[in-house]
């Protein structure tokens, strides 16, 4: 069990006070419809720019990938047609080993 927090917990906790003044301020000036649009956007950029190239570059490095980086690249730019590529093609046989050393082999 960790005794530390997450950095990124943190970080989006400190994000989340920073903004939802600004949040409040905006819905109260503009209407529902605009801020829905620009939430699902934003929703949209978490996942398939954020999350599915960070599940993509940990799940390769934990298998000791050579093309770690390359795959979350092309996740990245290709976001999910990246993912399943990357899950049928590239994702290594090899079992998931966590911890520092994972990816050096």
């Amino acid at each position: 069990m960790a005794t530390t927090r997450s950095p990124f917990i943190v970080l989006m906790g400190l994000i989340a006070v920073a903004f939802l003044p600004l949040l409040v301020m905006w819905v109260a000036v503009t209407d529902v419809g605009t801020f829905a649009y620009f939430a699902g956007f934003a929703l949209y950029f978490l996942v398939a720019h954020l999350a599915l190239p960070g599940w993509v570059y940990l799940d390769a490095t934990g298998r000791g990938s050579d093309s770690a980086i390359g795959w979350t690249a092309f996740n990245f730019f290709v976001p999910f047609v990246g993912f399943v590529a990357y899950y049928f093609l590239g994702r290594p046989d090899a079992p998931y080993e966590a911890g520092a050393d994972a990816g050096l082999r």
